[in-house]
């Protein structure tokens, strides 16, 4: 396992457009993946994201979203949320940013009282 602090993906908006908004409310019956990312994204002023190998390839496997005092402000997967970075087809090579020790991981993925899912 390799772990990647990043900056990618923390230029959220505070609020939706009110086209987001309006889309959100035409759509609200379809679920969505991370109900409880949502309204926190805008808050993300970096991610922690901990890559498992699987066929040679490094896939995120947990993240950690922190705030501007390297607080976290969400992690994931969890029973509710999918993940962000676990959602899509990224692999360790898309990312920038720098290496973190697995226990700084452990640490605030402790802090955040999120319970780990079962590989």
């Amino acid at each position: 396992m390799k772990y990647l602090k990043t900056k990618k993906a923390t230029n959220w908006p505070m609020e939706k457009s009110w086209k987001e908004k309006l889309i959100s409310g035409i759509l609200f019956f379809i679920p969505k993946s991370n109900p409880d990312y949502k309204n926190k994204m805008y808050l993300v002023k970096s991610w922690l994201i901990e890559f498992l190998e699987t066929d040679g390839e490094l896939s995120p496997w947990r993240e950690i979203a922190l705030d501007e005092n390297e607080n976290p402000v969400f992690a994931g997967p969890d029973e509710r949320n999918y993940g962000f970075w676990c959602d899509t087809n990224m692999k360790f090579e898309d990312f920038n940013g720098k290496p973190i020790d697995k226990n700084e991981f452990e640490r605030l993925w402790e802090k955040s009282g999120v319970k780990a899912l079962e590989i």
